[in-house]
């Protein structure tokens, strides 16, 4: 063989080579910010699926995004709570429960407030859907996360 043809054969296998890397960073960076999109994807899917009548279905989409927003809220409240049980448990020398039982108290009404927040949310757009529609949205919502989680999970 040649030495040309060798160093266009060197050539060709590192541009290969770089090539992959740049898609394998590429599809890393896509998949880790699409599960967001996925999942407002799927929601926007399932209510388009009811036929629903146009002003109901932006409204009932908004009342999903607003929800998305609230329940962002919650998780950030609910990871500061938890940082500051983890903070006080880093912390040198002896853990005095009196001092970690607030902390953990705080935590437990955080997550009783999101639960809250989850069930007025569902049945808020459980009444705009109407009790037909309403059992279509979530059965429809029900077959998504079976689908899903049968998918992740071989």
């Amino acid at each position: 063989m040649r030495l040309y043809h060798k160093r266009l054969l060197i050539l060709f296998s590192v541009a290969l080579n770089i090539g992959f890397v740049i898609m394998a960073i590429v599809m890393v960076v896509q998949h880790h910010g699409s599960s967001h999109n996925r999942s407002q994807r799927a929601i926007i899917d399932i209510v388009q699926q009811l036929s629903l009548p146009e002003d109901q279905q932006r409204s009932v989409l908004k009342t999903v995004e607003q929800f998305k927003a609230t329940l962002d809220q919650h998780n950030q409240n609910l990871k500061a709570a938890r940082s500051n049980i983890v903070r006080r448990l880093a912390a040198r020398g002896p853990v005095d429960r009196s001092q970690l039982h607030p902390l953990t108290d705080a935590l437990v009404a955080k997550e009783k407030l999101k639960n809250e927040a989850f069930e007025a949310h569902f049945m808020d757009l459980r009444n705009q859907l109407g009790n037909e529609k309403g059992a279509e949205f979530f059965s429809l919502l029900l077959a998504h996360f079976d689908t899903r989680d049968k998918t992740h999970h071989p």
